[in-house]
């Protein structure tokens, strides 16, 4: 598919055009088309809209009639889009031929959409810097420098979409997209209206009304995001962006707090600041320091938001996400080397209890006399929404669900760090693989299973896909958590995974950070043992789990914790050694 855009995007429109196959009068027929497309099935309106665009980019005629008509249908092409989307925007990954089909039809719309406005500009300016403007003529140069402000800000709008698109369906941008918005941004930059603020053009988000805007939002939707949300994060992230592109600031000049840079002349996205020293006539460097500082505003109790929408959109999750990045610190970086190998994965913190408990499954850990059901990431989520914990008991779906966590899948190492690997995976993509998911990796039969978390997730097509993980610790064993006086007639017990940090400090892996949040108190079953914890400062939050340090409250029960922890390490490693010998 990105091969595709990339032939769009490097594909030289030539105005030889003479007529329009659905609009033949431009004066009457216009109307008449569009609102026909109402009653039209959905394939044939997507059909004769995309024919209709990419005729546009070639159609001869004056650039504002051309502006004109796409005005016009910018109202069924919204629509349009949003009804394709919703085929296959319900799954964080493509998995059917049918989906992938419409997915390409709406990245090629977008395309197109985003180039007529990019070209629309283009030849603006050409005709501001090469035509000589008598005295008579100067309402028709006001009237393309208006032209000119609306045409940009359309431009970087649509290639924003393009990148959303793209974001939620885990793929790169094509060749030439920085280029083209990059040249936008210099060349209003270099004529002094970046700032000037234009009256609302249909189907343009109110408070983007400025060139400026409209690239601060193209920079952030990139900065935030990286290929490392899911895709419910990135809508709500789409939702907020809009209200935050007064809070970044561009610069010629590095400063103290230039986080990140970008390179004019490159088709680059923008990128960490790791040189303080170096200054270069081509770089623009961006100051977030004022986001950072408002979101983190946002984290505390009674916060002021400057949208309704960021105080429903805005997860705990997704503000940390945003402070962590914002603030991210250029010594983390760790270089990466090439390498080669293959890795055994398994997906789910349900998952690694089970193969850390000498393939037992959770219930039959917990060492009751009763029996309890499986508690697994969905039924964390059902206790969010309703008002009391829902058990599972359906045997059918508890065989599917034993069967899906008793698996090993096996990715393809294509770099290391000290700290993680990059992986790729070619097989069908499972749809339990998702970023911010605990995992479990070994790299040959005689290893310690090792924790890890998949940091961000990029396919390369539709058949391949790239992930990155970050390691976590080895010294780990599993355990089970429950939270105490609920409302329930049997204590709801959740798997756990309890480890030791780089300090060699206890800390507990959790199954969902909506259910666990700081300063909670929870009991901790190790074994037939229970110990009162009570949650402090977490490390790692995503929509999957959460790592929170803790204290016990039991001080006197410490050496037990001790003990066991001690003794299922040991016996992890017994476990490995045989099984190497089998």
């Amino acid at each position: 598919m990105v091969v595709k855009l990339d032939k769009l995007f490097r594909e030289v429109i030539v105005l030889d055009l003479d007529h329009l196959t659905y609009i033949t009068n431009l004066k009457t027929d216009v109307d008449v088309w569009t609102a026909s497309l109402a009653e039209l099935e959905l394939g044939e309106a997507a059909k004769q809209i995309f024919i209709t665009l990419l005729e546009l980019r070639r159609f001869n005629c004056h650039d504002f009639v051309r502006f004109q008509i796409i005005q016009q249908i910018e109202p069924n092409l919204s629509h349009l889009l949003l009804s394709l989307e919703q085929h296959y925007l319900s799954n964080s990954l493509l998995d059917t031929k049918r989906d992938q089909q419409i997915s390409e039809l709406v990245l090629e719309i977008k395309s197109n959409h985003a180039l007529l406005y990019i070209e629309l500009f283009k030849r603006t300016q050409a005709t501001l810097e090469t035509h000589k403007f008598s005295f008579f003529d100067f309402n028709l140069k006001k009237k393309l420098n208006i032209f000119r402000k609306q045409t940009a800000i359309l431009a970087i709008n649509h290639l924003t979409n393009l990148l959303y698109s793209l974001q939620l369906l885990y793929l790169d941008v094509p060749k030439n997209f920085w280029t083209s918005a990059y040249r936008i941004y210099q060349i209003a930059c270099e004529y002094h209206f970046n700032l000037d603020k234009v009256e609302k053009i249909t189907e343009q988000p109110s408070n983007i009304d400025s060139t400026e805007k409209a690239f601060a939002q193209l920079i952030l939707l990139f900065l935030l995001n990286s290929h490392k949300l899911r895709q419910s994060e990135i809508k709500e992230l789409m939702l907020c962006i809009s209200y935050w592109t007064s809070l970044i600031h561009f610069s010629k000049n590095q400063g103290t707090q230039s986080h990140y840079y970008l390179d004019i002349q490159s088709d680059i996205g923008p990128k960490l600041n790791l040189h303080k020293d170096v200054q270069d006539k081509n770089f623009y460097y961006i100051n977030t320091m004022e986001l950072a500082s408002y979101i983190e505003s946002t984290l505390r109790p009674n916060a002021h938001y400057y949208s309704k929408t960021e105080e429903k959109s805005l997860t705990h999750v997704l503000k940390r996400h945003i402070v962590t990045t914002l603030n991210l610190n250029p010594t983390r970086i760790r270089p990466r080397y090439e390498d080669q190998g293959t890795l055994e994965v398994t997906l789910g913190i349900t998952s690694a209890h089970f193969f850390l408990s000498h393939a037992k499954h959770f219930k039959e850990t917990l060492d009751l006399d009763i029996d309890f059901s499986l508690q697994s990431n969905n039924q964390v989520l059902s206790q969010i929404t309703g008002d009391r914990e829902i058990q599972l008991s359906s045997r059918t779906y508890e065989q599917r669900f034993n069967a899906e966590i008793t698996k090993i899948y096996h990715a393809e190492i294509t770099n290391r760090s000290e700290r993680g690997y990059g992986l790729q995976w070619h097989n069908q993509v499972i749809r339990n693989l998702r970023t911010g998911e605990f995992i479990l990796i070994k790299e040959n039969p005689e290893a310690l299973w090792t924790g890890a978390l998949i940091r961000w997730m990029k396919q390369t097509n539709h058949q391949t896909l790239e992930f990155g993980i970050e390691l976590i610790t080895k010294s780990m064993c599993p355990v089970a958590v429950s939270i105490p006086k609920q409302n329930t007639a049997q204590t709801i017990y959740h798997p756990a995974i309890l480890y030791k940090n780089d300090e060699q400090d206890y800390a507990i892996i959790l199954p969902s950070a909506q259910v666990f949040y700081e300063n909670q108190n929870l009991l901790l079953r190790m074994g037939q043992n229970e110990f009162k914890i009570f949650l402090k400062q977490s490390s790692i939050l995503t929509q999957s789990c959460a790592s929170f340090s803790f204290d016990l409250l039991e001080r006197s029960k410490q050496p037990l914790m001790d003990r066991y922890f001690q003794h299922q390490l040991t016996s992890l490693q017994t476990q490995d050694l045989w099984e190497s010998l089998k």
